[in-house]
């Protein structure tokens, strides 16, 4: 009888270790001061700095690089393949739509229910993918 082996472990390892590599070109501070720069003059009576609002898009953002930087890999002729660009319009709505209601649903602000906000979250969750797609597509043209 044969052994079965599951290459589980080894995929999750394989993608830890790029995320870790792709990670390295990120600075924590650029994220406050682009989720700051962003979202201070729309919740202008809200504290943003050390706050749990800040703590959330700085998770949402690193989780939007992460994906952009998944989505290197596809890219052809410095742009995405087209088959790809649906699921990343998806991963990017998924995790706009994340911040979006946990913004609208803890911060008690009138600018938390314009709509305009998540046009705003939307174009922060973007900037950090694209940033991502480019951290990771500047990664695999290195290595080539």
């Amino acid at each position: 009888m044969g052994t079965i082996v599951s290459l589980e472990p080894h995929r999750l390892k394989k993608e830890w270790e790029e995320e870790k590599k792709l990670l390295q070109e990120l600075r924590v501070e650029e994220i406050k001061s682009t989720a700051e720069n962003i979202f201070v003059p729309v919740f202008s009576r809200f504290h943003f700095p050390y706050s749990f609002l800040e703590e959330a898009c700085m998770d949402l953002a690193l989780e939007a690089f992460l994906s952009g930087g998944k989505f290197s890999r596809y890219v052809e002729n410095g742009e995405l393949a087209f088959r790809f660009k649906m699921q990343a319009v998806l991963a990017i709505t998924s995790i706009t739509t994340e911040l979006y209601e946990f913004m609208s649903g803890w911060v008690e602000e009138p600018a938390a229910q314009r709509s305009d906000l998540k046009e705003i979250v939307e174009c922060f969750v973007t900037y950090w993918w694209k940033r991502g797609l480019e951290a990771g597509t500047k990664r695999h043209l290195l290595r080539l």
